[in-house]
């Protein structure tokens, strides 16, 4: 298995963040790589290794205050901030071949919207079980609460993720306990965090037809987090005419954590290597 090397790079405000990168030695694409609320890139490196096996240079980032980025855990200023992190990134890549935007959970949220508003930088948007539509988003009254928390001054004040029980990412009791004792899951966001978590979910999925890149969809059948069919006809109103659809029967949330996931890396790879052929030729 390729393994990652760990880079620093520089987000829009100057601050330090992490990314694994894995390197091929004559790449056919650049995929750049958004995790979860919880999670982050170490979750990820088998199916980030095996992309790279298929020529492809993989750059899984962190999200600023998550996993590998220390400094103000589970906080951000501004919801626009996560989107100039990534797009600074995807700037500076090489303009000779094809990027991927590949979104995960909570991922997939800012990486509709990057592909959205930058489709100048994305030649292929895969959403991996996004998190676009859940059945643990903040609900009405949760909402009101986020506005009087906001109105009074506590943005601060952090919260508990709605998502402690490590059963909803995989039903493997492996996985359970890898994420249950992972010292970099991020368990707690401040106010402020969901706040502006709120607002790029709103801006995510408002406009959906402006979206004209080849999209992968890959949900998991007993997924307790996601709303598959809300998330499926999201989709279905893209702009785009080249959408992909696939959906693993029995799978839960983590498709990286199920028992054999050997399915879900070979489609992931097949359809990377299906844009990147079709955006140089």
């Amino acid at each position: 298995m390729i393994h990652p090397k760990l880079e620093y790079y520089t987000g829009h405000d100057s601050r330090r963040l992490a990314a694994r990168v894995w390197n091929t030695e004559a790449p056919i694409a650049d995929v750049v790589c958004l995790h979860g609320i919880v999670s982050h890139g170490g979750w990820y490196e088998s199916s980030s290794a095996s992309l790279a096996e298929n020529g492809m240079d993989v750059h899984f980032l962190e999200r600023r205050g998550s996993g590998l980025n220390v400094d103000s855990p589970g906080d951000v200023d501004d919801w626009q901030t996560w989107v100039s992190d990534f797009v600074v990134y995807l700037r500076k890549l090489p303009n000779n071949r094809p990027k991927i935007l590949l979104g995960i959970s909570w991922g997939g949220i800012l990486a509709t919207y990057i592909a959205k508003q930058h489709p100048e930088l994305v030649n292929g948007l895969a959403l991996i079980c996004p998190g676009l539509y859940s059945s643990k988003a903040a609900n009405r009254f949760q909402r009101i609460a986020l506005r009087v928390a906001r109105s009074v001054g506590v943005l601060n004040k952090r919260v508990q993720v709605p998502l402690q029980d490590p059963a909803l990412f995989t039903h493997s009791p492996v996985w359970q306990e890898y994420i249950k004792t992972d010292p970099l899951a991020l368990r707690e966001i401040t106010i402020r965090f969901a706040i502006n978590n709120l607002k790029l979910l709103s801006e995510a999925t408002t406009a959906p037809e402006k979206i004209q890149t080849p999209v992968l969809l890959m949900l998991a059948s007993t997924d307790p987090i996601t709303d598959n069919n809300a998330t499926r006809r999201f989709v279905q109103r893209f702009g785009t005419s080249d959408k992909t659809v696939i959906e693993y029967e029995g799978a839960s949330h983590t498709l990286e954590f199920e028992d054999d996931p050997s399915s879900y890396f070979h489609d992931l790879a097949k359809w990377c290597q299906k844009v990147a052929s079709a955006s140089t030729t």
